[in-house]
């Protein structure tokens, strides 16, 4: 018997089940039900308009998240493991799936869709807490994936839209958490990172859904996307998560294509003990926290104060090479301050991390003059400015940040869900953060 609802089903199924066979075997659909449930499909929009129509025809900025996330594309949080990217995605989630305001700033309310691929039962007590904190989630249109989804994977991606597509609602609002979990195959591969990027254009054209990307940071270039370049190509708005003292995160906006990046968000972690029936077996209460808003902190103060982002970016690519040679030293029983590095393997590293090298030259040449590097012949080492930087996830400028600190105690929540240690590449470093 057909229902309904296994009409939408069939519908959605239609499309995939005459193209892949491991496809079929998912789902079992009576016979001729798929052939007689199909439609043909609608006509294509003309690729090109005449610019006089869409002059008349003003459409202002649809925003998802007022100044920070606009409908219909692609956004990235970027931060380091430990930082509390799960936490600000779901925050703003449950924001977005309410259509409350997000601490002050306005959302459009949405049904919103989280590839939690790790830790959903973490995810669920976070949410618990969240709505004891600001307001219930029971009827909220807020659906949490039971894990990961390989993205750019056929027929993963045709399984997953194929249960969207028989809900009653599109997403608005598409979180993959984390990029890691969400892609097969390495992230530094053109052909993994390009299959990527075009199963989040398909769920973006298809449902007109804001898809943010959570993924973690270059080692060689703080505040950018690890991994293959087409990713950053494709990212419409990009946000940074920092760490400050006092347990305080700040979220910053480091890219808004085509308009002006929203003023800098400061959070803290407030403990929440949630109600009895989340209780252990032993009857011991848990407990789990939700983002509170604090009073952004002071900035630091930068020697890279006033560089360029290329500049900034083949200074942080040296540092990592002096930091390797250091090892090296220190391994040997030498003196970690000879550590030098030739002007030939910096230029060459940082071509081959993507940056433009013609005006190599000029950017050493400012560098020197601030004093960050000291260059010798043909080796360069870090200058004295250099050595007394913050630390690397503190090394991109940052808009003025208020002077205020902010009152409400934080804690982070590792002791609760299992904390993680070491940030290396490809370590599953967000199952609590």
């Amino acid at each position: 018997m057909i229902t309904p609802k296994n009409e939408r089903v069939f519908k959605a199924l239609a499309k995939y089940n005459s193209r892949d066979a491991a496809f079929k075997k998912t789902f079992i659909v009576p016979a001729g039900a798929a052939d007689s449930l199909s439609e043909p499909e609608a006509p294509r929009p003309p690729l090109f308009t005449r610019i006089g129509e869409l002059l008349a025809h003003p459409q202002p900025v649809d925003w998802l998240v007022k100044g920070w996330l606009e409908r219909d594309t692609t956004a990235a949080l970027i931060a380091e493991p430990g930082r509390g990217k799960s936490f600000a995605a779901l925050d703003m989630a449950c924001c977005v799936a309410l259509g409350r305001d997000w601490h002050g700033i306005p959302t459009r309310q949405a049904p919103v869709m989280f590839l939690a691929g790790e830790g959903r039962a973490a995810m669920v007590r976070r949410a618990c807490a969240w709505s004891i904190v600001y307001e219930s989630l029971s009827a909220a249109p807020l659906h949490l994936s039971s894990g990961a989804v390989a993205l750019n994977e056929p027929d993963a991606l045709g399984i997953m839209q194929a249960e969207i597509d028989a809900m009653p609602e599109p997403p608005g609002f598409l979180i993959v958490d984390t990029l890691q979990r969400g892609l097969s195959g390495d992230e530094n591969s053109a052909e993994a990172m390009n299959g990527f990027v075009a199963a989040l254009d398909t769920l973006r054209q298809r449902y007109h859904c804001t898809c943010l990307v959570i993924h973690h940071p270059s080692k060689a270039t703080p505040g950018e996307p690890r991994g293959h370049s087409a990713l950053k190509g494709a990212i419409d708005t990009m946000a940074t998560l920092e760490a400050r003292e006092g347990g305080v995160i700040v979220l910053i906006n480091s890219k808004q294509r085509g308009g002006d990046t929203a003023r800098p968000r400061a959070f803290g972690f407030s403990t929440v003990e949630l109600p009895p029936a989340w209780s252990d077996e032993d009857g011991n209460p848990s407990e789990s926290a939700v983002l509170a808003p604090c009073d952004l902190p002071n900035a630091p103060a930068r020697p890279e104060k006033g560089l360029g982002d290329k500049q900034r970016l083949a200074l942080s690519v040296l540092k990592r090479l002096v930091a390797e040679h250091e090892r090296n030293l220190l391994q040997d029983g030498r003196d970690a301050k000879a550590a030098k590095v030739e002007l030939s393997a910096w230029r060459k590293t940082a071509k081959e991390e993507g940056l433009d090298v013609r005006n190599f030259s000029r950017w050493t040449a400012t560098l020197e003059d601030k004093r960050l590097v000291a260059i010798d012949g043909g080796f360069v080492s870090l200058g004295d400015s250099s050595h007394s930087s913050p630390s690397s996830f503190e090394e991109n400028e940052e808009p003025p940040f208020c002077s205020s600190s902010s009152s409400h105690a934080f804690r982070h929540e590792e002791s609760e869900e299992g904390a993680t240690s070491g940030d290396e590449e490809g370590a599953d470093d967000d199952l609590t953060i």
